[in-house]
């Protein structure tokens, strides 16, 4: 007969019990955190899994960050370039102003100041920082300020051509800001194609039209001369080349003058001697097109040489305004785009976001009526273990003699 001894018999109880309560802890642990695997080895295919699914949800959950951070740059930018855009339209509104109305020295100077002022509010929107007190127009310099003015009031620029890009999806980096090289230095002068203007020796009053391109394909881009050899003649060369193009034509006040694949005219009573040039469009910035208004205004003089500069420097000043506010559209059209596909990714990271906490519920969630069974059962198992353990303790060998 087999005979086991007392301590056995406790150890087999005391073990009994301590899985007991393990079980019973495992399953009140579960239903407390709504999770079915709480360690590796709960399910090791399945916990592999989960942390591979937590993995994403964590990069998804960046991805949202990105585009929140991202989003409030970008509509900080549209709104500056809204502002800038205003400015613009306003200095035009004054350019219009002073180049119709009869005004004298004065009046111009109060127009001047007017368009300086501008100039300040153009340069202070230049330099906006976003709410982490980042320049938003440094580029990759974030941390320094993009534009200084030098002692002539010109503006220079300290930042980079940088655009950050932002990951808003697994596949998808959206440009987060513009630099301010492409921002307030990008528009081009004269009508985009090429620039005109007067010599400023000229002692006539005649002054030459901004022009337009006719023919793209005869257009060449090289830089052209127009030199009256007296009040009612002229010549036009081809400075880039030196060669002639047209020879002692006639002058007709506003008469259209067309070589090369472009038009543009001189008006006014220009004299023997004048010249006026042609030259290929260049990059302009805001800061210069204000400043050569305000200039152009401040200067004092009211002979026919100084109203014909004067009628120059507002024509081509309107031309760079309206190089520079179809620029500012340009560039607000593709901020507004990246908004647009921000918004649309951010649908999109949402609903994927959705399917993998789906699936790592499924995965890793807890069958809450299957917990609830469990828990009864070791409930259960635990009471009887601890039952046995209390009678086996008051097992002795006296009870048997009774």
């Amino acid at each position: 007969m087999l005979r086991i001894a007392t301590s056995q018999l406790y150890q087999q109880g005391a073990k009994a019990m301590n899985g007991g309560q393990l079980a019973l802890a495992k399953v009140q642990q579960q239903m407390a955190t709504g999770q079915r695997i709480l360690a590796n080895s709960d399910d090791p295919v399945g916990s592999a899994r989960l942390l591979s699914l937590k993995d994403e949800l964590g990069r998804y959950d960046q991805y949202q960050r990105n585009i929140d951070v991202a989003s409030g740059r970008m509509s900080l930018e549209e709104s500056t370039l809204g502002d800038a855009g205003e400015l613009l339209q306003r200095t035009r509104e004054l350019t219009i102003q002073a180049n119709n109305a009869p005004l004298n020295d004065n009046d111009r100077r109060d127009i001047a100041k007017e368009i300086r002022q501008i100039h300040s509010q153009m340069f202070s929107l230049a330099n906006t920082k976003d709410g982490d007190g980042e320049y938003l127009f440094s580029g990759f310099q974030s941390r320094s300020q993009p534009f200084v003015l030098d002692a002539n009031n010109q503006a220079i620029y300290q930042g980079d051509q940088g655009q950050r890009l932002v990951k808003a999806g697994p596949t998808l980096d959206v440009p987060a800001s513009d630099s301010g090289d492409e921002v307030f230095r990008g528009a081009l002068n004269g009508n985009g194609s090429f620039r005109v203007a007067a010599t400023a020796t000229n002692t006539g009053n005649g002054s030459v039209a901004v022009g337009s391109v006719t023919d793209p394909a005869a257009f060449v881009g090289h830089s052209y001369s127009i030199a009256f050899t007296s009040a009612t003649t002229f010549d036009v060369t081809d400075t880039t080349t030196g060669t002639a193009v047209l020879s002692n034509q006639n002058y007709k006040d506003e008469g259209s003058i067309q070589f090369a694949g472009l038009q543009t005219a001189v008006s006014g009573n220009p004299a023997a001697g004048d010249t006026f040039t042609i030259q290929p469009a260049t990059r302009q910035d805001f800061f210069k097109t204000l400043d050569d208004l305000a200039t152009a205004l401040e200067t004092s003089g009211n002979t026919p040489a100084r109203g014909a500069q004067l009628n120059q420097a507002l024509a081509n000043g309107l031309a760079a305004l309206d190089q520079g506010l179809e620029h500012l559209t340009g560039v607000r059209a593709k901020a507004g785009s990246r908004l647009k596909a921000l918004e649309e990714q951010t649908t999109v990271n949402g609903d994927f976001t959705t399917h993998l906490q789906q699936t790592i519920n499924d995965v890793g969630g807890l069958d809450y009526a299957e917990a609830a069974t469990r828990l009864s059962k070791e409930t259960f198992t635990l009471q009887v273990a601890q039952q046995s353990f209390v009678r086996i303790q008051n097992l002795s060998l006296f009870n048997y003699m009774r």
